[in-house]
């Protein structure tokens, strides 16, 4: 009897392995651009002018019952010029108004070292309608360098054209502001890359019992500062490094302390708020809108 044989099994040979096609590259490579074209648009067209208009509540051990409640709007960093335009910067006044604080606070770069943009950024100030408190920080000094040393010839201009349409400049003096016969105090100081930062002149007659907020353009000033004991410290200059990466922070940060990047900080005596600021120096943000913060003081006893 003749018997059919058994068939030797043989393995499948494998697939042939998938090769990436010119065609799919091409689509890989064009969604690739559409995502950094769309980045980049976004960065640099629409963050740098979305500005974030925000209230909160600082408590402040010493603040007289009367003052409760009292908002103080915080512009900083706006510099005027060909980098930052003078229309964003009108709005951005539009959206102070419309706030309508008790008084606004401007803690320097109102400029970036142009002469030419003293009179527009005066002329965008003089639209609030709230009582302006100014300090200097250090674009507003030397024409030519962000280090300025004692040279003055710009801060010098816009102060006697600033105070020319009612905003009060604050260079190493202080001010009493009053309501119902309490006090607060508005401390400010001339920028710490120059030689004229004086805090001892700047918080002389102050009284240490009275509460005191303090107007510093650069928050690397801080240490030097709170042997005054200020309540609450306002500055900007960081713009909060404008790029900033999830979980790790801004790229780039103009200070030497990296813990002062943005955002409200309790310190040793009182607070400090650092603002991501109005404008910028290259046209780029990312994470890092523009902000114009809003505090409303409160009574924490």
């Amino acid at each position: 009897m003749q018997t059919t044989p058994t068939p030797i099994p043989t393995e499948t040979p494998p697939p042939p392995p998938k090769r990436s096609t010119r065609r799919k590259f091409l689509r890989g490579l064009l969604r690739t651009g559409a995502v950094l074209g769309a980045g980049a648009l976004y960065s640099t067209q629409i963050e740098p002018f979305w500005l974030q208009c925000h209230e909160l509540d600082i408590a402040i051990a010493k603040l007289p019952k009367s003052l409760d409640g009292f908002r103080i709007a915080h512009l900083t960093d706006l510099h005027a010029g060909d980098c930052v335009p003078i229309g964003y910067l009108s709005r951005a006044i539009d959206h102070v108004n419309a706030m309508n604080p008790d008084c606004v606070v401007v803690t320097g770069d109102l400029i970036t070292h142009d002469p030419a943009a003293i009179d527009p950024v005066v002329q965008v100030l003089a639209k609030l309608r709230s009582p302006v408190y100014v300090t200097f920080g250090n674009h507003d000094y030397d024409p030519v360098t962000a280090c300025p040393g004692p040279i003055t010839v710009l801060a010098d201009e816009m102060e006697q054209k600033l105070s020319a349409i009612g905003s009060v400049v604050l260079r190493n003096r202080s001010i009493a502001l009053n309501r119902a016969g309490a006090r607060l105090w508005l401390v400010g100081l001339e920028d710490l890359y120059t030689t004229r930062f004086l805090p001892d002149a700047a918080f002389f007659g102050v009284p240490r019992d009275e509460a005191k907020i303090c107007l510093s353009h650069n928050p690397d000033g801080t240490k030097y500062l709170l042997p005054h004991e200020p309540d609450l410290i306002l500055s900007g200059h960081t713009h909060g490094g404008q790029v900033r990466v999830p979980f790790y922070g801004a790229i780039y940060l103009s200070t030497s302390d990296r813990r002062y990047q943005q955002g409200l900080f309790q310190l040793s005596s009182g607070q400090m708020y650092v603002s991501r600021g109005v404008g910028f120096l290259a046209r780029v943000r990312f994470d890092c809108r523009p902000e114009i913060p809003v505090y409303r003081l409160r009574c924490s006893t």
